[in-house]
């Protein structure tokens, strides 16, 4: 006498929508975020940070005039700031990095905005009582909230993006 055991999958999928190849023939500028922040070189380096996610997408190709693009994105960084998160013997703990940015796509050919966002990200550092590694770790969280930024930005103008 056998055993048949048959195992069924949930449905449920993890990550975005986005399809392989759905960035196929775009053409896109991402133009340096224009910073409204007092943190030095943000802009450069969330912008940095999208473009090398639209690079990862498959078939996209980034165009450097904006000009000569037939959709653009541009962005602005509105917020970033510290939290602090929590305290021991009466010193901070760990910090928490907020960034928030305005993003626009727009179809630069037929000059319409396709959609304008606000995306708000974060990343988490424990202090110590130096302060040049205080920063490095701060400098760290900042690079991961600007990658989960461009994730979600990325994910957006794919999954928005008119064919």
């Amino acid at each position: 006498m056998g055993i048949l055991v048959v195992l069924a999958g949930c449905g449920y999928e993890f990550g975005s929508t986005v399809k392989p190849g759905a960035a196929r023939g775009l053409h896109l500028a991402v133009p340096v975020f224009h910073n409204d922040t007092f943190e030095p070189i943000l802009d450069k380096r969330v912008t940095e940070f999208v473009r090398r996610q639209f690079l990862q997408a498959d078939g996209l190709t980034l165009v450097n005039d904006v000009g000569a693009s037939p959709f653009v994105i541009k962005g602005r960084i509105r917020g970033y700031g510290l939290q602090i998160l929590s305290f021991r013997q009466g010193f901070v703990n760990e910090q928490r990095v907020n960034l928030l940015v305005e993003v626009t796509f727009e179809d630069t050919a037929a000059r319409t905005v396709l959609w304008k966002e606000s995306y708000r990200t974060s990343a988490e550092f424990f202090q110590t009582t130096d302060l040049a590694t205080n920063r490095a770790r701060q400098d760290r969280a900042t690079e991961e909230a600007c990658q989960a930024m461009a994730e979600h930005i990325v994910s957006r103008v794919l999954e928005t993006y008119p064919r």
